[in-house]
C-alpha cells in the first residue's frame, strides 16, 4: 500500500481550502491553542537544528517553570 493511501487531506474539499485560506488572510481564522503553537514552533526550531548540525534533537517544554528546552539526544554507548 502506497503512502498516498495513508495522509488524511486537512480539507474535505477544494471549497472548503479556499474558503479556509481566505479567512486566514482576512484575520477572520479560527483561533489557535497556545500549547499546541509552542508545541509546533518548538517541533519546527529542533528540525531545523538537526538539517544544520546533524543528529537527533529533543524538546522539552515546562509550562509551569516557563522552560524549553531544544537539546542533542545523547548517543547510546554501545558497551551495555
Amino acid at each position: 500500500m502506497s503512502l498516498h493511501h495513508r495522509i488524511k487531506p486537512k480539507y474535505a474539499t477544494r471549497n472548503d481550502q479556499i474558503v479556509a485560506e481566505l479567512r486566514e488572510s482576512a484575520g477572520a481564522a479560527p483561533p489557535v491553542d497556545p500549547h499546541m503553537k509552542v508545541k509546533r514552533l518548538t517541533a519546527e526550531v529542533a528540525i531545523a537544528m538537526a538539517l544544520i548540525h546533524g543528529g537527533d534533537w529533543r524538546v522539552q517544554i515546562d509550562h509551569e517553570d516557563g522552560l524549553i528546552v531544544v537539546a542533542r539526544r545523547r548517543r547510546q554507548s554501545r558497551n551495555l
